[in-house]
């Protein structure tokens, strides 16, 4: 197993257990599917994880519906 899946892993054992099914949805979906073609690059991966750690610890959020309309709507 590669340290990344680990490491997800690892965190999925810390949530709720319908949070921990609806995560191997996802995985078994994403085995079935092509979506295994794309892959990150390894710059790409540590991205992804620097932002869900931000994510975690509030240092950063996520826009709002309401803040990307009016930025779809600024740029028009």
């Amino acid at each position: 197993m590669s340290a990344l899946l680990d490491e997800a892993i690892e965190q999925l054992r810390e949530l709720p257990e319908d949070e921990q099914d609806a995560a191997a949805d996802a995985l078994f979906a994403y085995i079935a599917s092509d979506e295994r073609q794309y892959r990150l690059q390894p710059r790409q991966a540590d991205e992804v994880r620097q932002i869900r750690r931000n994510l975690a610890s509030g240092s950063t959020r996520l826009a709002t519906e309401k803040e990307v309309t009016a930025a779809r709507t600024h740029r028009r």
